[in-house]
């Protein structure tokens, strides 16, 4: 099969964070943080911010030009008790995530019917993606439970069957031990998702856990995971942080998980998803198409210097944020 040597996926905006909003004032409805470009582009890839609050038409046109999308992390409130005690907080990629997920799910289950390779669409999911992935997947039933609020760098625990997995079929031997013992997997959550929890959505035949970590109390989650048939992938921590996210402003909470090693680690989950976005066939109309729609049309502003900033820089944007029509 034929591969995109340089894919072209999108990322989609999460709903503006508070701090960022105080900070920076302005009408921003939503933001990327810079840390998820870079580690794509840093595995090959070009970068398309993806907007939420559309409609399904947009994320329609989005898809047939895209090679795969990555859900990022980000603090909403998921549950309508949670939304109604917070009016004045939009969840709105909330509902952009499902949308994106069934398109999806119905182009990778056309493509294994009719061996499309512009079908086989690959979706990432990272910590709050990572939930929205299984929470759209399990139909908006509870299958996120509440954890110890976890802050901090830890090695993962790959499970005994993870080499029959699509990203860790290859892995080499040495890399897993590595994955181990190296604390390059950066959480910051306060939600986990378990085997029980999956098992009570009755997604255990479809998702495949690769590995697992415990909170403080000794609560074991799932750490990283993917689909037993889809290209479709998520993990718990924030692999883009290792990198990308050195804080020094604020209190870097996972200051271990930025050794060379860890990056390298971290790096290589980058690497297998955007391998797995080289299969897909898709392409825009144009060269000044694809150039309209991606990142590099905007400037993240720097917000590293700032107390308790928990990114260094992030793209902002407005509600009514476009591409642009015209280009050159």
């Amino acid at each position: 099969m034929a591969e995109n040597h340089v894919p072209t996926i999108g990322v989609m905006c999460i709903d503006i964070a508070t701090k960022l909003q105080e900070s920076f004032g302005g009408n921003y409805h939503s933001y990327i943080a810079a840390s998820y470009v870079k580690y794509l582009e840093a595995s090959g890839a070009h970068v398309v911010p993806i907007w939420i609050g559309r409609d399904r038409g947009y994320y329609q046109r989005m898809l047939g030009q895209l090679n795969g999308i990555l859900f990022p992390g980000g603090a909403v409130f998921i549950d309508a008790d949670d939304i109604k005690n917070h009016p004045n907080v939009t969840s709105d990629c909330v509902a952009s995530a499902e949308i994106i997920y069934q398109l999806v799910s119905e182009r990778n289950h056309l493509a294994r019917r009719q061996d499309d390779a512009g079908g086989y669409f690959p979706l990432w999911g990272t910590c709050l993606g990572f939930q929205l992935i299984l929470i759209h997947a399990c139909q908006l039933q509870k299958v996120r439970i509440d954890c110890a609020n976890m802050r901090t760098a830890m090695p993962v625990h790959l499970t005994g069957d993870y080499r029959n997995s699509q990203l860790f079929g290859k892995l080499p031997e040495t890399m897993a031990e590595k994955m181990g013992k190296e604390p390059f997997a950066c959480h910051q959550h306060r939600y986990c998702i378990t085997r029980d929890s999956l098992e009570s959505c009755d997604l255990n035949n479809n998702w495949h856990p690769l590995a697992t970590q415990k909170d403080p109390s000794g609560l074991e989650f799932i750490t990283i995971i993917e689909h037993r048939r889809f290209p479709i992938f998520g993990c718990q921590f924030h692999p883009e942080r290792a990198a990308f996210e050195q804080l020094f402003a604020s209190k870097d909470l996972c200051q271990l998980g930025h050794s060379q090693l860890a990056i390298e680690l971290a790096q290589n989950m980058a690497t297998q998803f955007v391998n797995a976005c080289r299969r897909n066939k898709n392409r825009f109309s144009s060269g000044q198409e694809k150039a309209k729609h991606l990142i590099w049309n905007w400037q993240p502003a720097f917000c590293g210097h700032l107390k308790d900033s928990n990114w260094l820089q992030c793209y902002l944007f407005e509600k009514d944020v476009d591409y642009p029509k015209m280009f050159g």
